[in-house]
């Protein structure tokens, strides 16, 4: 068997662990380029220039989320320092849990905004 190597923190010649390549990072996708500054994964800007894209910035943005869900745990290894694996994917699930708490939270919020506001739009073309 051979010994482990951590190599986290290396750059992008640093081959990630195959358990660090498993599965989505959704800390990744919904905190995108907030958990690309905490990750040193500075790629993830460009999903705030994407946004000022005229026409299909929203289209680029969401290619751009689901390109950080899929690579994310390899850029986090490569280009930031883990004590061992077992920490990686501890701050990662933390990064994935403050990303769909935050995410529904918005969708929770955007929807009763919404609604106040249909209301609002209702009740004042009642009072004319």
């Amino acid at each position: 068997m051979t010994e482990f190597v951590n190599n986290s923190g290396q750059g992008p010649q640093a081959a990630a662990p195959a358990e660090v390549l498993t599965g989505f990072n959704w800390g990744a996708c919904f905190l995108n380029w907030i958990w690309g500054l905490g990750n040193k994964t500075y790629i993830t800007l460009l999903a705030l220039v994407a946004c000022f894209v005229p026409f299909i910035g929203g289209l680029i943005a969401l290619g751009l989320i689901i390109w950080f869900g899929i690579k994310g745990n390899e850029w986090a290894w490569q280009n930031k320092k883990w004590d061992s694996v077992e920490h990686f994917h501890s701050v990662q699930k933390t990064w994935a849990t403050w990303g769909i708490v935050l995410f529904v939270l918005g969708i929770v919020l955007g929807t009763l905004l919404a609604l106040l506001f249909g209301a609002a739009v209702v009740m004042g073309g009642a009072a004319q």
